[in-house]
């Protein structure tokens, strides 16, 4: 006789599913069984957010050609030339746009619950959304639907419904679809006016969190909206927030953030260029009891002096300050960053600290990382140099709760700089993740031999370096839980060395990734990387990647390990 799972344990399954973001698993689990459908369903639609067209997701994990019945399965005979992966989406959106003029089998629009309009924009404009494909999705009721309506000619009204509309229309279109038939979105990321997203806020009563492209978008009274239609309301991330005349983006902030309900906004971050100046900053501060992450960008001098004005924030635990309007260093300049590390000083919660051609900042971080009460487990300074930086070196020793340190600058000749800055990382023994990005060209593999030992924790480790040959590779042996190796520094390694290197790996660093992406020649043939790359695969369940110096990486690329 056969068994029956109890429906509690079918649905924690397809939960874990979801978990693990198995589209092909969820999808073939909806079609095998329509006990399985609904919630399948349900699970794989909240994942709308996470399109591969913007990272998500892996370029295997696409449904099958199989055809079934229903919207799901319309497009399963699709050319074998189409992107697969643009195909599933495209499906998905089509699905929950079709649903919200109840046509399909299951109302999907209200399975979303982060809905990402900016990833349906991508979709719309991507390279393999292609004639096929648009047509396949535009059928005549979608396009009728987004379509401007009617169109005159001479004396006639005519439908425009075959003109494909542009993209900021459909987006507005199909949001405001959305967000009529459901109250279950929790999170959304626009490009839309300000009237349009004043108008959204009125129906999301569950709204925690809102990703904008402008801050203009909330010059409307979007904060009164918030406080009054979204009480749950707490993460606010802005790409830009620029003065656009009349309006300004100083005085417009001052009003949002202090429309809003004091002390509920948890989340504040400023992706890019903005002009928000000292009031904003005193505004922020009817938040300071709730905000837990910071992040802003483009300060001026007169703004970050303002800083010091949200005394002791108790909740604060991620400060990330980057890029600011550059400003004279002179008396002023540095009486404004003393003040700032007391401020730092105070922030008793702080965990994560993230710097980036902010002010001094390595004299800033002398003066914080020595004070007893600052205990950081996340620390990133980048655009500094190893010259003068003696000071923060030393005060880097002091930070011994530090579980990831990223540093990037211009490294140092004198080898008594890349020894203090060796002997202050040895002290940091509870590492788990380190990278030093040409902040350690000068290091030698002596340098590396040296720091390693201190380091029985570390998982993560990118790392420059003068030269490094076979020799340098016995420095990570003795890093017994290493899962990623990125060696960054001019090399010549054999494959003799990097076999003998994978052989002496343990049972702890299942898993590791090896990469090279600075050799000198081409000693590693083609055969030898491919020998390399199955050892590791056998006996670690690892990976190996390899690149010559001609060949390296752009900063861009280089920075994915940091992901």
């Amino acid at each position: 006789m056969a068994s029956v799972l109890p429906g509690d344990i079918i649905y924690i399954i397809l939960d874990i599913l979801g978990d693990e973001k198995d589209y092909n698993s969820l999808f073939q689990c909806a079609i095998s069984s329509r006990y399985f459908t609904e919630h399948a369903l349900a699970v794989l639609y909240k994942l709308c957010d996470t399109s591969p067209v913007r990272g998500g997701g892996t370029e295997d994990e696409h449904f099958r050609t199989r055809r079934v019945a229903g919207p799901l399965g319309h497009w399963a005979g699709a050319r074998s030339e189409q992107d697969p992966t643009i195909r599933k989406w495209a499906l998905l959106w089509r699905s929950i746009v079709l649903s919200t003029l109840d046509q399909t089998y299951l109302p999907y629009y209200s399975y979303v619950r982060y809905l990402d309009l900016d990833d349906f924009g991508d979709l719309l404009r991507d390279p393999g959304f292609t004639t096929k494909t648009k047509e396949d999705f535009f059928t005549p009721e979608i396009l009728d639907f987004v379509s401007y309506g009617y169109q005159s000619k001479g004396n006639k009204r005519l439908r425009s419904s075959r003109v494909y509309p542009d993209n900021d229309w459909i987006k507005i279109k199909v949001g405001t679809a959305i967000v009529k038939k459901t109250t279950s979105i929790r999170g959304i990321s626009c490009n839309v006016p300000p009237e349009t997203l004043t108008g959204w806020l009125d129906g999301l009563p569950l709204l925690q969190s809102l990703t904008i492209w402008s801050g203009d978008a909330l010059s409307q009274h979007a904060g009164d909206k918030l406080r009054n239609h979204c009480p749950d309301f707490k993460q606010l991330t802005i790409y830009g927030w620029k003065n656009d005349p009349p309006r300004n983006a100083e005085a417009d902030s001052e009003v949002f953030l202090n429309e809003l309900r004091p002390d509920t906004l948890e989340y504040f971050e400023v992706l890019s260029y903005s002009q928000l100046g000292p009031r904003s900053i005193k505004s922020i501060g009817s938040h300071l009891n709730s905000l837990t992450e910071l992040k802003l960008t483009s300060l001026t001098i007169e703004t970050i002096a303002e800083l010091p004005s949200l005394t002791a924030p108790p909740a604060l635990k991620v400060l990330v300050l980057t890029d600011s309007i550059p400003a004279a260093p002179d008396e002023n300049f540095y009486s404004t960053v003393t003040r700032v590390a007391e401020w730092i000083c105070t922030c008793r919660s702080l965990r994560r600290l993230e710097l980036r051609r902010f002010v001094d900042d390595s004299t800033l971080l002398s003066q914080v990382l020595a004070d007893e009460g600052v205990r950081l487990t996340s620390l990133s300074l980048a655009g500094y140099t190893m010259a003068g930086s003696h000071a923060f070196h030393e005060a880097l020793a002091c930070q011994q709760t530090l579980q990831m340190l990223y540093l990037r600058g211009e490294g140092g000749e004198f080898p008594q700089d890349n020894e203090l800055l060796v002997q202050a990382i040895a002290q940091l023994h509870d590492l788990r993740e380190l990278e030093l990005k040409d902040i350690s060209d000068g290091f030698t593999p002596d340098h590396v031999i040296a720091l390693t030992p201190s380091l029985p924790l570390l998982e993560r480790l990118w790392i420059s370096g003068d030269f490094f040959d076979d020799g340098a590779l016995t420095a990570f042996l003795c890093l017994p839980k290493l899962q990623s190796l990125a060696i960054h520094a001019f090399s010549k390694f054999t494959a003799d060395g990097i076999l003998g290197f994978i052989a002496q790996l343990g049972s702890g660093n299942r898993g590791f990734n090896l990469t090279i992406l600075n050799a000198v020649d081409s000693t590693l043939t083609e055969d030898a990387q491919t020998v390399i790359r199955d050892t590791l695969r056998v006996s670690l369940d690892g990976s190996f990647d390899y690149g010559l110096a001609q060949e390296e990486f752009s900063d861009t690329d280089s920075e994915e390990m940091s992901d």
